[in-house]
């Protein structure tokens, strides 16, 4: 239950309109910053992977388990847990595993392949941590429990008008457009979120003090979340002149200490200002931030009227975020339900996300990934937090995913005298050879055993020219084989 048992009583002073308006900036402080306060460290995982000549190695470390799962983990892993490196605290596991046998050590799933051509062989690696559950199903929740906080804010803010033709024209408003428009405002911010994610899974926006130009990163961020300004813009939340100036803000990546007072007095402020002034002409909301006392106090008197008020009541019977079961104890007085968090995004904290880390040595840059390549170390690394499905802040867990290409040095400098394919042309070979039928395929193989035996890829231009044809059948060579084949490297 959401407990505002303590919460003071507001004077009938504080309870105006227009000062309930002001309570939106408050209510949504309330509940984001509940969610930083917590006890203990969260649950960590850590995974390491390599090729290994029998088997993808992977390697598993945790800070905490229990005996039960050490047991699972034991027999899945065939040996005994040893310690993390430097002495953390918890266990370590390694083993070797086939391609479609990874284990699940947590409830994760995941998907390792490798094909092998002539030249070299492509990798593909896929892993998802968090519980297994309807995606649709978790999202939907979130959205009803969104609207609901959404509906009784209404509610509440209707209650301090005394005027009903301004009560009405604000039920108008709110329905019409204030409801609509943020339902259709975080749906947009959480879709942009999970492409975001999707492109880069541990993407974070730099801290203020560090300078530097745009990454291709954060260059992306820019382009996932401008339509949301453009958005605003259509809605006439903002001016397209404040739009502007918000999209130029931090063009450069980075905004300094003045820049952002003077965003907050000349954008944010007056754009808050403008928005309360249009449902109560001359109020003024006051700065944005923690200082804003009356700010605080009127979030406070929403969460004690949603414990307390009957209004809020008929707003959760009308909601389908009520369970059917919380639903009877209201109808029958007992207020001692579990609200869920507006959008997920729990009231008290919630439950501690999963902090999951993947180090993947490829010895290759991968050609399709949404992980961050060191080549210094020759890794891919994935790294994200990962919620409970009724407390996510996106759509979906993240996919880990890298697909990259090894070289068969020997066999393509016996052919060519050099390495010529590599990453995204090594694997369009791996490929092309796949959709050769039995015939050509043998033939293919014929022809490369004589262009390694005499050092020369001439052998292989008739075959190619052969495939190349204009029938539906064909399968004509990658541009980067031909080039390759008929001397135009690189072309």
């Amino acid at each position: 239950m959401l407990n505002c048992s303590r919460v003071p009583a507001v004077s009938s002073s504080e309870s105006r309109f227009s000062d309930g308006l002001r309570s939106t900036g408050a209510i949504m402080a309330l509940c984001v910053g509940a969610g930083l306060f917590g006890g203990c460290t969260n649950r960590q995982i850590k995974v390491e992977m390599q090729v290994g000549a029998d088997g993808p190695e992977r390697t598993f470390e945790t800070n905490r388990t229990d005996r039960a799962e050490i047991g699972r983990l034991s027999e899945t892993y065939e040996t005994s847990p040893s310690r993390r490196i430097d002495g953390r605290d918890g266990v370590r596991f390694e083993g070797v595993f086939e391609e479609r046998d990874l284990p699940s050590e947590i409830g994760n799933r995941n998907g390792w392949s490798s094909l092998e051509g002539t030249f070299g062989t492509s990798f593909l690696y896929v892993e998802q941590f968090g519980a297994a559950r309807d995606d649709w199903g978790a999202f939907r929740d979130r959205m009803n429990a969104g609207e609901l906080w959404i509906r009784m804010a209404i509610r509440f803010f209707e209650s301090r008008i005394e005027d009903e033709e301004a009560r009405s024209e604000w039920r108008r408003i709110a329905n019409e457009e204030l409801l609509p428009d943020a339902m259709s405002a975080f749906l947009r911010f959480n879709a942009g979120g999970y492409v975001q994610q999707g492109q880069r899974v541990d993407t974070r926006f730099r801290p203020p003090k560090e300078r530097g130009p745009r990454s291709d990163d954060e260059w992306f961020q820019l382009q996932v979340f401008a339509p949301l300004v453009a958005f605003a813009v259509e809605r006439s939340w903002i001016e397209p002149w404040e739009a502007q100036l918000v999209l130029l803000s931090s063009i450069d990546g980075w905004v300094s200490a003045g820049e952002r007072a003077w965003t907050r007095e000349e954008l944010a402020d007056p754009i808050v200002k403008r928005t309360v002034q249009k449902f109560v002409p001359g109020a003024d909301p006051g700065e944005i931030g923690p200082s804003n006392q009356k700010l605080i106090l009127t979030g406070l008197a929403f969460l004690w009227w949603v414990n307390t008020s009957k209004e809020a009541v008929e707003v959760m019977l009308e909601s389908p975020a009520i369970s059917d079961a919380d639903k009877t104890k209201l109808r029958s007085g007992n207020r001692s339900i579990d609200l869920p968090g507006p959008f997920g995004i729990p009231i008290g904290g919630g439950e501690r996300p999963l902090e999951s880390e993947v180090i993947l040595r490829t010895d290759a840059e991968p050609f399709l990934t949404n992980g961050n390549w060191d080549e210094s170390l020759g890794t891919v690394s994935f790294g994200t937090r990962v919620y409970p499905a009724d407390q996510r802040r996106r759509m979906t867990p993240p996919v880990f995913h890298a697909s990259w290409a090894v070289p068969n040095d020997s066999m393509q400098a016996s052919i060519f005298g050099e390495v010529v394919f590599v990453g995204q042309d090594l694997g369009e070979c791996v490929f092309w050879e796949r959709t050769l039928d039995d015939e050509s395929s043998e033939a293919w193989s014929m022809a490369i055993e004589t262009a390694r035996r005499v050092g020369s890829p001439e052998a292989l231009r008739e075959i190619l020219d052969r495939l190349e044809g204009d029938e539906v059948s064909s399968r004509p060579a990658p541009a980067s084989l031909r080039n390759a084949v008929f001397g135009t490297p690189g072309a």
